[in-house]
């Protein structure tokens, strides 16, 4: 269950999970920003949980983002793992600089169904995104909530190469 956490920290924390699956999700802007796109070292550490003893208190992960469209790719370049969302545009919010989604995956394990929500939210500074990401686990036994686990990380990427958003 610890491995599930760090799924992303940012959607991008999707990453832990090793099978590219698309997943939709609501954002704030119209298109990724470019800003976004290369390769980062990105960092997270717990700010928050319910549940510490299964989440990652800290995770370093090196993160390649691209995208076409309305579909921004996160590839894991230490796990392998890549994750495709595709995102859904919105009226109004886009900045230019900000990046906010939300995942939602559901999972079934014997008689177990599990919920998993992902709301990560980063604010590119240059060659830097700072911001945070919020993860939910739900489990449910016929259908019946049984327990939730909460947790909050504080995440921070830097850009170690690919296109900066001042090159446009």
């Amino acid at each position: 269950m610890k491995k599930i956490m760090f799924i992303l920290t940012i959607l991008i924390f999707n990453c832990l999970f090793a099978n590219a699956e698309t997943l939709k999700g609501g954002t704030v802007y119209d298109v990724v920003p470019k800003g976004f796109f290369g390769t980062w070292h990105v960092a997270s550490k717990m700010q928050s949980s319910n549940n510490p003893k299964i989440f990652n208190k800290l995770s370093v992960d090196i993160w390649n983002l691209s995208g076409m469209g309305n579909v921004l790719i996160l590839e894991n370049a230490l796990t392998g793992a890549k994750s495709s969302i595709q995102v859904q545009p919105n009226k109004g919010g886009y900045d230019g600089k900000t990046l906010k989604f939300q995942r939602v995956k559901e999972e079934k394990e014997g008689k177990y169904k599990y919920i998993q929500r992902e709301s990560p939210e980063f604010v590119l500074d240059g060659n830097v995104f700072r911001g945070y990401d919020t993860y939910i686990i739900e489990k449910y036994e016929d259908n019946k909530l049984i327990s939730k686990d909460v947790v909050k990380y504080i995440v921070i990427g830097q850009k170690i190469s690919g296109e900066s958003k001042f090159n446009d």
